[in-house]
């Protein structure tokens, strides 16, 4: 089953090397971006109701902070009362979770895909190697150990920093600790994976920090219309 999920993202990869071709610029990592942009426009619903979601959670604690106090020495009680409160406001607390969810695999059937993609002997026919070059790349399928990582790192960082600020206005203790630490985790983590891959990762992070943007903004006209109304 995994070599058809290899098999089928390696078909789509192609698809979007040919619409680089027709570009005349034919090359693998302007596939793989194209991929990503498609990729972050099929989710676009998805992170949109997330950040609707997160923005209601965020303005719901202190109600919860109150219900808890109230049923301190009740927390079944208080269970009861806060899933009401997040029913009532239309809030998903596990919302945050979904675009997770469904990144994960997305990026196991890359990482898994690159690995024959790129490869001098396993790459399946319909490849040309010749543009496995992009930039400074020498191969999509090999690591890039300094300047991605590093990409990867001030991506991350400026995915996180966006989505907290889209969300909450401000950045607490706990996600300043995580707004450093993750990205260089990450990036750490990028010095050893198939260059394509790690492409993948800033441009969906880069796509991600104009995507909050967008949101952020959309959201505001919305409340200033409902205002005005």
């Amino acid at each position: 089953m995994w070599s058809a999920v290899i098999d089928g993202v390696s078909h789509i990869l192609q698809y979007f090397y040919l619409a680089s071709e027709w570009l005349n610029v034919p090359s693998y990592g302007l596939a793989i971006i194209f991929f990503t942009i498609a990729v972050k426009a099929i989710l676009f619903p998805l992170t949109r109701t997330q950040m609707r979601s997160m923005r209601v959670m965020q303005q719901l604690q202190p109600k919860i902070k109150a219900i808890q106090e109230k049923y301190k020495d009740k927390p079944e009680k208080a269970q009861q009362a806060i899933m009401k409160l997040y029913k009532d406001m239309g809030a998903n607390p596990f919302s945050g979770c979904l675009p997770l969810l469904i990144q994960m695999p997305i990026i196991f059937a890359l990482f898994s895909t690159m690995r024959v993609f790129f490869d001098p002997v396993k790459h399946p026919p319909f490849v040309d190697l010749t543009k496995a070059e992009f930039l400074w790349i020498g191969n999509l399928g090999q690591p890039d150990p300094i300047i991605l990582p590093l990409l990867t790192v001030i991506a991350t960082f400026g995915q996180q920093y966006m989505s907290s600020m889209a969300t909450a206005g401000k950045i607490d203790q706990t996600q300043k600790t995580m707004l450093f630490i993750m990205p260089l985790f990450i990036g750490w983590i990028a010095r050893t994976l198939p260059a394509g891959l790690t492409l993948y990762w800033v441009m969906f992070s880069l796509v991600s920090a104009v995507e909050m943007i967008v949101i952020n903004r959309s959201v505001k006209a919305e409340k200033g219309e409902r205002s005005k109304a």
